[in-house]
């Protein structure tokens, strides 16, 4: 891991930690290379994914959040996104991405950072929780990879760690489509999870089931239960 941290630009490994109110959207600073690729992929996904959104008003202007969402192809974070335009999400990503020099340094002027999925990335989940304390959004999707078999994987629970640890209401986004051209891709914004109700009635392990719980049926909703695994005896699609 070491290793890997000397061959990344500085800014992926290090966020400066202030000490304001987490669940409160810091002022947003426009990148250039961040808005060029969302409005070249709006266009895009506009046109051959004739993208539709719902619940969007579900992430509250200028309250800071965690987007969670399914992930089933390497577009999603794209969905993600797309479906935030007040707001530069900063996202976690395999570190194998950063292997190719020109990926990793798009990636990182994206916002994204490494993370080792084979271990317990410390300096990953340091990098997280600084971007939340700074006021930024997180984007992040709890399965730990993309599920090819049709349904959402079991949620890992470093993610409802983020999200209990900073104090940011959890928003689960649903992205439903398949990504072949001209067929619709529609991203479904649930509710947010609140993440003060749960630290009033829940502490520990206990917190961070409840969340997890919370997420998993927030997507069964969003999805109309295409998250969910097949009942036993029946038959994948």
């Amino acid at each position: 891991m070491e290793s890997d941290k000397k061959n990344l630009p500085q800014e992926t490994v290090h966020v400066e930690v202030k000490k304001d109110d987490p669940t409160v959207l810091a002022p947003q600073k426009r990148t250039f290379v961040y808005s060029l690729a969302v409005c070249l992929m709006w266009v895009f996904f506009k046109l051959v994914y004739f993208m539709k959104f719902e619940g969007r008003e579900n992430i509250e202007k200028g309250k800071n959040v965690v987007l969670m969402g399914n992930h089933q192809c390497m577009l999603d974070p794209i969905c993600l996104a797309l479906c935030v335009p007040d707001r530069e999400i900063h996202f976690m990503g395999k570190k194998e991405l950063w292997n190719n020099k020109i990926l990793g340094w798009l990636f990182t002027k994206v916002h994204g950072f490494p993370v080792d999925r084979g271990n317990v990335d410390m300096a990953a989940i340091r990098t997280a929780m600084g971007i939340l304390k700074e006021g930024n959004t997180l984007g992040i999707f709890p399965e730990g990879t993309r599920s090819k078999v049709g349904h959402m994987l079991p949620l890992l629970s470093g993610a409802s760690m983020l999200g209990f640890k900073s104090g940011c209401d959890i928003v689960p986004v649903y992205i439903d489509g398949n990504y072949k051209p001209f067929r619709r891709i529609t991203v479904r914004v649930g509710k947010p999870i609140d993440m003060q109700q749960i630290k009033k009635e829940f502490s520990g392990k206990t917190a961070l089931d409840e969340i997890t719980r919370r997420m998993e049926a927030s997507f069964a909703q969003l999805s109309g239960g295409k998250s969910l695994p097949p009942a036993e005896g029946g038959t994948e699609e």
